[in-house]
């Protein structure tokens, strides 16, 4: 991975912003289990065969009254039997499943997607833990962009409303009271069944980064310590500034390899769309084009401003975007000039010999306040 090296114009910078903790429902939230370990022999697997078929039909109607598309045969409707251990010790046989159409369902994935696609665009990754088979990050939104985030995360939940609105009609709907008679067949279940599809919850704790803020806190502390003569209180302050900044280098580290891992992607990405541009091919420069902007924004966000190195890369993809052939080859020259390299005349060796060129100096350990 080629790390960057951008150059920052401001002295110090006082990181400050937000810990995101979201809530976004998924799909498990439409899904239904039901206990079948009451079904005779094999009977269970009938039911669940004709369960399955039942869930096709309805996807098909559902799309036809929706879509207007003539009843399209439905993509299979998968119905999953596992052996689960109750708290008595018992093996249970439970099926799971979603008695709502694949329309639906696939609303929520998408909306959830979204969700994250904007965490991505706004936050950088402060931690991030392995859950079993799922991984849990630790987002943390720079102030300057809280209002562009939650704003979007407002327009999210008008859809995730909606959503609910029909998920709700669906089960006042005859198709809904069909899924649930066949479920009755295996196990009566008391008070019917109600999804409940809650709007995307952001949870932002504010947190500051910077050293200026827990040295005031320490040396406060410290005053009062003096004054009460409590060795034991000293003692504890000093253990707890040197965990502290510990911490707080850990999380500024923990940015900075976002950041990093960021621009490298971006560096690497342009490489190979200036090489399939020189081959005659298609490359989604556009896009690129469009990643850089966020990127650029997120990090100007947290307070580090990029050098003339990325403003040199911008106009590499401005060219490459418009097959200004010329103008990218100067283009990349700036670029490979910006890190100290006399360009060859070479588009191709030009831009390999930036991209690494520009390794890895602090972008925030070194200018933190």
């Amino acid at each position: 991975m080629t790390l960057v090296n951008v150059q920052l114009e401001s002295p110090r910078i006082l990181v400050k912003g937000f810990l995101i903790d979201v809530d976004v429902p998924s799909e498990e939230r439409l899904m239904m289990h039901v206990d079948i370990s009451a079904l005779p022999g094999y009977k269970h697997v009938d039911w669940v065969s004709s369960l399955q078929d039942l869930l096709r039909r309805i996807d098909s109607e559902f799309r036809a009254e929706r879509f207007g598309d003539g009843g399209t045969v439905a993509s299979k409707r998968s119905v999953r039997v596992k052996y689960v251990k109750g708290e008595d010790g018992a093996q249970r046989k439970v099926a799971a499943f979603h008695p709502y159409p694949s329309t639906l369902v696939n609303r929520l994935k998408t909306i959830r997607h979204e969700v994250y696609a904007l965490l991505n665009k706004y936050c950088l990754v402060l931690q991030e833990e392995k859950i079993g088979r799922a991984r849990r990050k630790l987002y943390f939104l720079p102030a300057g962009l809280a209002a562009d985030l939650m704003a979007s995360i407002e327009e999210v939940n008008e859809k995730m409303r909606i959503l609910a609105k029909e998920v709700a009609e669906f089960e006042g709907s005859v198709w809904f009271n069909e899924i649930m008679e066949r479920v009755s067949e295996a196990i009566e279940i008391e008070g019917g069944f109600k999804a409940e599809v809650s709007p995307v919850r952001v949870s932002p704790v504010p947190l500051t980064l910077s050293r200026q803020f827990f040295a005031e806190y320490l040396a406060e502390e410290e005053k009062k310590a003096l004054a009460e003569v409590e060795e034991r209180r000293r003692a504890g302050l000093a253990a707890l500034e040197r965990e502290v900044e510990q911490r707080r280098r850990e999380m500024l580290e923990s940015l900075e390899r976002d950041l990093k891992a960021r621009i490298a992607s971006i560096m690497d990405a342009a490489q190979k769309a200036v090489e399939m541009i020189l081959k005659g091919e298609r490359a989604s420069v556009q896009a690129l084009a469009r990643q850089l902007g966020d990127l650029k924004r997120l990090v100007e966000g947290v307070g580090v401003e990029f050098g003339e190195q990325l403003a040199a890369l911008g106009s590499v993809l401005s060219h490459a975007a418009s097959k200004d052939i010329k103008g990218l080859k100067a283009a990349v020259s700036e670029l490979a000039e910006s890190v100290g390299i006399v360009p060859s005349g070479s588009l191709e060796v030009d831009l390999k010999a930036a991209s690494l060129a520009m390794q890895g100096k602090s972008l925030l350990l070194t200018t933190i306040d």
